[in-house]
């Protein structure tokens, strides 16, 4: 199974069509981008990752990844990528036992730990701003 639903190369999703698929978790997709956005002042493009991922809204800070949307049918998956020293701060943060679960289950590689979240709630919103801000700590 893919991580988003659009899975054709060779047909770039829409905002539309990426929207029309978020149904009620659309407000979560527009939260974390408004979120990403105003905090750390870059734009998302849009990423082919393959069959097995699909599109993405991809936002690059300083010329690494910060975080990978994928959208999904009523859903939407985020890639974050945490090196040891961050998943060791993830692992010091209040997250929900779900997302800790996550972390701790994802098998480390040589960049680190590839954390997928499925963003269905406030709740899982907030985790997944708590672990961007561990990968790139927001100025106050």
């Amino acid at each position: 199974m893919s991580k988003g639903i659009f899975t054709e190369k060779i047909h770039e999703p829409s905002e539309d069509e990426i929207f029309e698929a978020l149904l009620s978790v659309k407000p979560l997709w527009d939260d974390l981008r408004e979120f990403i956005e105003d905090n750390y002042k870059i734009s998302g493009e849009l990423k082919f990752y393959g069959k097995n991922f699909g599109w993405a809204l991809r936002y690059r800070k300083s010329g690494r990844v910060l975080v990978s949307m994928y959208p999904g049918s009523g859903e939407f998956i985020v890639q974050i990528i945490l090196n040891g020293k961050e998943v060791e701060k993830a692992m010091e943060l209040d997250l929900e036992p779900d997302t800790m679960k996550v972390i701790v289950d994802t098998e480390p590689i040589h960049e680190g730990k590839w954390i997928y979240i499925n963003v269905t709630s406030e709740t899982d919103l907030s985790d997944v701003e708590d672990l961007i801000s561990v990968r790139s700590p927001l100025k106050l």
